[in-house]
């Protein structure tokens, strides 16, 4: 059984949403791959948070919510093969070295202050069919 991770991820306010989404899905996941190789996740989705610029303010589109319910900008899944190749990546990821690398690069297009992460239990899925 597949393992997931979940991340909330919230953009530098310096940031357009555009400029944001091309550095995570270019540089930092390119970055990602070089530094785990064959440990880096099955895949790694990224889903963005659809956002409008009113008067310099990028304000989502909320269909049920207020504003303030969508502080984070993207939100990325990570599949793995199960919990020892999500270990095997984290491990990698978390040495000294490399996280020196990957946190210098967040601090360039996230607020690493406000990510949240969570660990996905069972998915359910209906289709139309």
């Amino acid at each position: 059984m597949t393992f997931c991770v979940l991340l909330f991820i919230t953009r530098k306010p310096t940031l357009s949403p555009t400029e944001f989404r091309s550095h995570w899905d270019t540089k930092h996941v390119e970055l990602l791959k070089s530094i785990a190789g064959s440990d880096f996740p099955l895949t790694h989705t990224r889903q963005y948070i659809s956002r409008t610029d009113q008067y310099g303010f990028w304000n989502a589109a909320v269909l049920v919510g207020a504003q303030e319910d969508f502080t984070y900008d993207g939100i990325a899944e990570l599949v793995f093969e199960d919990e020892a190749a999500f270990q095997s990546f984290f491990g990698i990821v978390s040495a000294p070295e490399a996280a020196a690398k990957i946190s210098a690069d967040e601090d360039t297009f996230m607020v690493r202050e406000k990510m949240k992460a969570v660990v996905l239990g069972e998915t359910s899925v209906t289709s139309r069919q």
